[in-house]
């Protein structure tokens, strides 16, 4: 059985993690093969959604410091700068691919898992899940794009306690906190997610991708700026096929059949 799961659904390209022994710590070739298949979505028309995921107990406990996948410098200056890279690279497609991504965190996400979360657009999570930014009780630095992610989510002084700390954060107290969008009940997580990515894959894709990006702008541009880039995507927008549906739709009183295109 691989490592990591690929399958496209009802438009939604679902990625299940699948290292349950190992509370799905990855490794490097995982990221570098999760890389690829990114990228692979990014370009498939056929993929309007991605859902994050994983088996067993835990989301994703960051990487294999055991030196899984056959290397054994995961410790070294050289192994964790490599993995600090892989990471950033996985984290930052997920959080700026066209595709809406929704996470659907089963269990623990810790380190860089939990970071893996935090660059998701949506976060669904079990009540048993649990977030941790443990990278502190292990002397490390916070990687995966986390002290990015964070201090948006949050806020800077929240997110400073969490990875001063390395506390962990219960679902609960994580929806509370804005970490994520949901709690549901563990049994019907992966239901709920997948049924809030099929809907987004039925949405006007390259409108959303553009919503996202402006989103992902907005903290680092003035108003004026940010004004611009606003009338810059809707011109851009109107050379859609969705726009000319929705505007159809309207005008005959019908809910729009949006094609992604």
């Amino acid at each position: 059985m691989s490592d990591t799961l690929y399958e496209i659904r009802d438009s939604v390209a679902v990625i299940t993690l699948n290292r349950p022994e190992k509370l799905n710590s990855v490794t490097f070739s995982q990221l570098d093969e999760l890389s690829r298949k990114l990228n692979e979505y990014e370009q498939d028309d056929a993929v309007r959604a991605i859902l994050l995921t994983g088996t067993g107990r835990g989301f994703c406990t960051g990487a294999d410091l055991g030196g899984g996948g056959g290397r054994a410098d995961m410790t070294t200056p050289v192994g964790m700068k490599l993995s600090a890279h892989l990471y950033g690279r996985v984290c930052f497609t997920l959080a700026n691919t066209e595709k809406p991504v929704v996470a659907a965190v089963n269990g623990v996400a810790a380190g860089s898992g939990c970071n893996l979360a935090l660059s998701c657009d949506i976060i669904f999570a079990a009540k048993s899940a649990r977030f941790i930014e443990i990278f502190v009780r292990r002397g490390m630095i916070p990687d995966g794009g986390g002290t990015y992610f964070l201090p948006r989510s949050i806020g800077l002084v929240r997110a400073k306690e969490l990875f001063f700390s390395g506390d962990p954060v219960g679902a609960d107290d994580a929806l509370a906190l804005g970490m994520i969008n949901r709690v549901v009940e563990d049994d019907q997580l992966q239901a709920e997610a997948f049924a809030y990515a099929a809907r987004l894959a039925t949405g006007p894709t390259r409108s959303i991708g553009m919503i996202k990006r402006l989103l992902n702008r907005s903290f680092d541009t003035d108003l004026a700026t940010q004004l611009d880039f606003e009338a810059a995507y809707q011109g851009l927008v109107t050379s859609t096929e969705d726009i000319q549906e929705g505007w159809t739709s309207f005008f005959e009183k019908r809910e729009p059949r949006f094609k992604g295109r």
